[in-house]
């Protein structure tokens, strides 16, 4: 065999070898996201995938699941004008990763985790350390935000609020949509003197009640 035929044959199994494992990859990443159904969903992750706001964390955090997590969350954003679909979405991710799972999709979806991370911006400069304080945060993100939902009344949100700010974390959030924004609103000047090692920062708007405590440094 002439060593042209010989090159020629190596190449195109290297190049085999190459596509093939191209293959099995994209597989692999499908099969992860088979549970969320249906082929428009699915579509809409992959295309998340390779987005500037994944890409961002994705140089911070480095768990794949809480990577996951994250994408779910920006899936979820997605599709949030369509109600029947978000539900529907929120049940199957509760289903697969627990209630902390959907926690930290909530955070991303509603650009809690934005701007959580620009708030510890303006007090860091250490990628160090802000990576190590994302992580803590979304893998304790009970001990950091609490989701406010149809149970709660006002005095449960400053009970909670207080037994929080207890382990003094940097930043404590409140957040809430729809009905739940009365009783944020409800707590928030009794919150804000109780809190008196903390300044509030908000977002507010008809759909959503979101409060940071901000520690004064």
């Amino acid at each position: 065999m002439s060593s042209d035929i010989s090159e020629g044959i190596t190449t195109a199994l290297l190049k085999f070898s190459e596509e093939k494992i191209k293959q099995l990859i994209e597989n692999f990443r499908t099969s992860k996201l088979k549970f969320l159904g249906d082929s428009e969903t699915i579509k809409i992750a992959k295309e998340i995938r390779d987005s500037g706001e994944l890409t961002f964390y994705k140089a911070y955090i480095k768990d794949k699941q809480l990577l996951f997590n994250i994408r779910l969350g920006l899936i979820l954003r997605k599709v949030e004008t369509d109600s029947e679909k978000l539900s529907d979405l929120r049940e199957k991710i509760k289903n697969k990763f627990q209630i902390r799972g959907l926690h930290i999709a909530y955070f991303v979806q509603n650009g809690i985790l934005n701007r959580y991370v620009g708030i510890l911006l303006d007090n860091l400069d250490s990628a160090e350390v802000l990576n190590k304080i994302i992580v803590d945060s979304l893998e304790n993100i009970e001990k950091h935000v609490i989701f406010v939902n149809f149970r709660y009344k006002s005095r449960n949100i400053i009970q909670e609020a207080m037994t929080l700010s207890a382990q003094k974390p940097n930043i404590l959030i409140i957040s809430g949509a729809g009905s739940t924004r009365k009783e944020i609103l409800d707590s928030e000047s009794q919150l804000v003197g109780m809190l008196k090692n903390y300044e509030l920062e908000k977002i507010s708007t008809q759909k959503k009640e979101i409060l940071f405590f901000k520690i004064i440094i």
